[in-house]
């Protein structure tokens, strides 16, 4: 019996951290990481760089965020700026502590050497976990993420790549 009272204790103490993602909460708030990528473009070269990505999203539903980022990336002498729509689904693990999983398409330009291109890319973030200590703060980390990129000048990137990345968000 003494289980069953310890057990109810905790679901009622988790719930107001367990409906932390309601249908029209909204954050400010963005990642800076460094990217370490091994492509097929450059014959399978590994080129390391840094990247930051303010982003602002609202949670459409329970638990399901739909944001927009605006991010510039410094790798291999490759300077690139997305700005990407993007989804991501807060799956609980425990009080405040969420995996959350996300897809990105957007437009991606890019410029190295004097020489520009525009293109199309699309992301998928694999491992992403968040933790909110309260109910307007969290903390963000991303391990690896796999992504595709297609440029006017008939060059197609796909890589999947370690690109630890930490980031604060706002809710308000």
């Amino acid at each position: 019996m003494k289980r069953f009272f310890i057990v109810a204790a905790a679901l009622l103490l988790s719930c107001g951290v367990a409906s932390a993602q309601k249908k029209g909460d909204m954050f400010f708030g963005g990642t800076t990481g460094i990217t370490i990528q091994a492509t097929s473009a450059n014959n399978g070269e590994v080129a390391a760089g840094f990247a930051i990505q303010p982003e602002f999203g609202v949670f459409v539903a329970n638990n399901c965020k739909l944001g927009v980022s605006v991010g510039y990336a410094l790798s291999g002498g490759i300077h690139s700026l997305t700005a990407c729509p993007n989804f991501a689904y807060y799956l609980r693990l425990c009080d405040g502590l969420y995996y959350t999983p996300g897809i990105e398409a957007g437009f991606v330009m890019a410029a190295a050497s004097g020489n520009y291109a525009a293109g199309v890319g699309i992301g998928l973030q694999l491992f992403t976990l968040e933790f909110r200590p309260t109910k307007h703060f969290g903390l963000s980390a991303g391990l690896a993420s796999l992504n595709f990129v297609a440029m006017n000048t008939a060059a197609f990137n796909f890589n999947l790549g370690v690109n630890p990345t930490v980031g604060v968000k706002y809710y308000f």
